[in-house]
């Protein structure tokens, strides 16, 4: 693989370890700055959909720009809002600053990058290298910013993001040559990506991050009703989520070569399996002996989910070579809306049925992803 796809990964790393660094050190922020831990959760909140809302037409408008200095621009604007943070003299200017950074990160789409950089025979490979710096960031760099933060306060998690940032916007710029984009761009890329098989692989990618976060936005609380086990020990659980994505690029990076229906439905009805399993392990009462199979569904659902996103993007790139960047940007944005939309249709399910639905409920999303998987890729 190619050297410089290694530094695609990193800006990947960069971006998402910036964005969420500061979200384990919550209680400290709020207190220092006034406000409700719930109130003091909304500056993720707001990152992330002003990503979603603003990353198509972001897209659009810049896909005509050379790859390499966007790159650098969004790396270098994600660094220096992530420092001013470190400064924010109240939650109301925090706000307004994790704002412009959603906005500065559409830039940020290593992805396309990689796709004209990696021969197309490689480009799988090299869409699944570039993920694995998401899945990084979730299992080392934002934990590392947690420490940083326990360690310095939490003004120093902005810090670290804000440097890491623009290491990686140095490297991008010294380590990988001109991009001239080969986008169409403009007002018309939004509505040429508009087509029903792109459509059908956005909604394959949607169902499944919904479904996953049925889950996943309540897996403590999962944890303990099942396993009885409770606080820093739901670490443990939860690092097979870490453990399951990184097998899960390695495997979509392979399976995304092979095109065809049958791998990305077999992942979206394994997803459904491991959601059933957790509410089959919460229909009984709680065993310290349950982590193994709780770890088990925690671990295949995630590898699903990450087998999926390689797989995925790569069929987009190949639906719309010629508007890649918006493509890849709406894929971002899917992805965003179906960890909210899990979230809440979870939170809906647990109100009206209880915690042990959850599984189910997702399984039903997962199924749905599978139908739509199935057309997605049997289409030429």
């Amino acid at each position: 693989m190619d050297r410089r796809i290694w530094l695609l990964a990193g800006a990947q790393f960069a971006s998402a370890t910036g964005a969420y660094a500061f979200t384990g050190m919550l209680a400290p922020l709020a207190a220092d700055l006034g406000v409700s831990l719930a109130t003091a959760g909304q500056l993720a909140a707001a990152y992330a959909v002003t990503y979603a809302l603003a990353g198509a037409p972001a897209a659009a408008l810049t896909a005509r720009v050379d790859r390499r200095l966007l790159l650098v621009i969004g790396l270098v604007l994600v660094g220096l809002l992530n420092l001013a943070t470190a400064f924010a003299p109240d939650f109301t200017s925090a706000l307004l600053l994790r704002v412009a950074a959603g906005a500065a990160v559409t830039l940020v789409l290593p992805g396309v990058a990689a796709s004209m950089i990696a021969p197309p025979q490689q480009r799988a490979k090299a869409m699944a290298l570039v993920l694995s710096g998401l899945t990084v960031a979730f299992s080392f760099g934002i934990p590392l910013g947690t420490a940083i933060g326990g360690w310095f306060g939490w003004r120093a998690c902005f810090v670290f993001g804000g440097v890491i940032a623009l290491v990686a916007a140095v490297a991008v710029q010294f380590g990988l040559p001109p991009l001239p984009s080969t986008d169409r761009g403009g007002a018309g890329s939004v509505r040429r990506v508009m087509r029903q098989e792109i459509l059908l692989v956005l909604g394959t990618s949607l169902l499944s991050f919904a479904g996953l976060f049925c889950i996943a936005a309540y897996l403590g609380p999962i944890v303990t009703a099942t396993t009885g086990i409770s606080g820093a020990g739901i670490g443990a659980i939860q690092a097979f989520v870490g453990i399951g994505s990184i097998a899960g690029i390695v495997i979509g990076g392979r399976a995304a070569a092979t095109g065809g229906p049958v791998v990305p439905t077999a992942l979206m009805l394994l997803l459904a399996a491991a959601l059933l399993g957790y509410s089959a392990l919460l229909g009984f009462e709680p065993a310290f002996w349950h982590a193994i199979p709780l770890a088990t569904c925690v671990f295949a659902g995630s590898t699903a989910l990450f087998a999926l996103a390689p797989i995925n993007q790569t069929r987009l790139i190949g639906l719309a070579p010629e508007d890649r960047a918006v493509a890849l940007a709406l894929s971002g944005a899917v992805a965003l809306g179906g960890q909210g939309v899990g979230a809440a249709y979870g939170g809906a399910v647990i109100a009206a049925a209880g915690l042990a639905w959850t599984g189910v409920a997702g399984a039903m999303l997962a199924a749905v992803g599978a139908v739509l998987a199935w057309r997605a890729f049997s289409r030429g």
